[in-house]
């Protein structure tokens, strides 16, 4: 039976005038040690604003020094939110792809298919379509989109209706076994859907859902099907 690791960071919200973040190295020396197949970055990749150039050259060369095959898809603060500008909304996208190379990603490793979205793009055809094609498979399907499809609160950082409705219309009648996500800076786990915590920003203590403590998912998969994941903390165990 193969076994293959997948590690997710999420919600790193990286910043230039911040500098290199405490969790950083530890987190970067880890995987040195034992390089996964794959290393997934679910969005916030900068700190707070789409626009600002430096935190994303910033992020970049941060991430470049990731020993391993890196895939990336925007969050909010990459690329904007529900209800931003249309015309907003393209431009940023076009240069998300410009510095990481695309918005969505395939890899099939371990007998799984594992596919990263753009959730700012759901409900739009040519993102749809493409979705899809890429869920039109016999392997079992992991799929990271940055924001939960459900289960987090209803306020104003909630996935949209809309991007709902698309997301449940792709996903069914596939193989999709789990769903990974970020953007609530929490770990949590219900059914086939998984959080990841962020690497920099605890969430909110007042949210009773999960674990707000930063930290980054492991992700194990099989090639009879077989998933697993865990929370990890490299700079605590080097700190003990």
């Amino acid at each position: 039976m193969d076994r293959v690791r997948i590690v997710q960071i999420s919600d790193s919200h990286l910043s230039a005038s911040l500098g290199i973040p405490a969790q950083w190295p530890a987190l970067l020396d880890w995987v040195r040690a034992d390089p996964p197949a794959l290393v997934v970055h679910s969005g916030d990749i900068v700190f707070e604003d789409p626009d600002d150039a430096a935190d994303r050259s910033f992020a970049k060369s941060l991430l470049a020094a990731i020993p391993t095959d890196l895939a990336v898809i925007p969050g909010n603060h990459d690329v904007g939110n529900y209800g931003d500008d249309d015309r907003e909304l393209i431009r940023r996208i076009e240069v998300f792809r410009a510095t990481w190379g695309d918005d969505r990603f395939v890899r099939d490793l371990a007998g799984w298919r594992l596919v990263g979205i753009d959730a700012y793009l759901l409900g739009e055809d040519a993102h749809d379509e493409w979705f899809r094609a890429a869920l039109d498979t016999p392997r079992p399907v992991m799929v990271f989109v940055h924001q939960p499809v459900r289960g987090d609160r209803d306020d104003e950082w909630r996935m949209s209706d809309e991007a709902r409705a698309a997301f449940d219309s792709a996903v069914a009648r596939t193989g999709v076994r789990v769903v990974a996500s970020g953007h609530r800076h929490r770990a949590h786990r219900i059914g086939s859907a998984v959080w990841a915590p962020s690497l920099t920003i605890s969430g909110e203590h007042h949210d009773d859902i999960g674990d707000p403590r930063l930290g980054v998912l492991e992700h194990s998969i099989d090639t009879c099907g077989g998933h697993d994941v865990r929370v990890v903390r490299p700079w605590e165990a080097i700190s003990s």
